[in-house]
């Protein structure tokens, strides 16, 4: 009986000191905000899809701002996608996976650049070194287009179908949070992302002039 006490105790102990050691774990450890999470209801489109929100100004680690290296291709007539949002230094190649030739170019002041006609099964590759917006579009088809929108940094998200988004990783602090489509004009906030929590929030941008991505 008395060796059956002695183990109960140790039993207790035992709890009692790992359920210590995952308090004193959890406290010690360091904390990460959520981010922002919420919705975009646009004025006068069909469609919430494809909408770029960003957060203008965060702090970013040199790792954070990658040289990655993303794809805009080319099928039947379209690029796709039709807005592809990346940070500072990101590579874009452009593979031509349709049947005919493609001269993609850009007369943009935050690339400039023209890759020439080539042919089917052939991809070119360009860098984006500045910040802006890059209107994308092809010398041989007119009703091609797209849009390459090149951020500071690594927080941003593009809406699904209905209107929704995730920010994640977001550092606790004050910014100003901003959405971004060719057919709507810019809708803005200013944000506060608590310690260890997430925040929500709705933008109703209205039909309008696109604006620039940093002003």
């Amino acid at each position: 009986m008395v060796i059956h006490g002695h183990a109960n105790n140790f039993r207790r102990t035992s709890i009692i000191l790992g359920v210590a050691f995952i308090l004193i774990w959890a406290l010690a450890a360091p904390s990460q905000a959520a981010g922002i999470t919420g919705r975009v209801i646009p004025q006068g489109l069909r469609s919430a899809e494809g909408i770029l929100v960003y957060v203008v100004k965060a702090p970013v680690s040199a790792s954070a701002v990658s040289e990655t290296e993303y794809v805009l291709d080319q099928r039947q007539l379209t690029f796709i996608p039709h807005i592809l949002p990346l940070t500072v230094g990101s590579k874009v190649k452009f593979p031509n996976n349709d049947k005919v030739a493609h001269n993609v170019f850009s007369l943009s002041r935050a690339k400039e650049f023209n890759l020439g006609s080539y042919e089917v099964g052939r991809s070119k590759t360009e860098v984006f070194d500045k910040p802006g917006v890059v209107e994308i579009r092809c010398d041989v088809h007119q009703e091609m287009s797209a849009f390459i929108l090149v951020l500071k940094n690594p927080y941003f998200a593009v809406t699904d179908k209905e209107g929704r988004f995730a920010i994640p990783n977001l550092p606790a602090g004050s910014y100003q949070v901003k959405t971004w489509h060719e057919k709507l004009r810019t809708a803005r906030q200013k944000v506060a992302v608590p310690e260890n929590n997430g925040v929500s929030i709705q933008f109703k941008p209205k039909r309008g002039s696109a604006g620039v991505l940093y002003k």
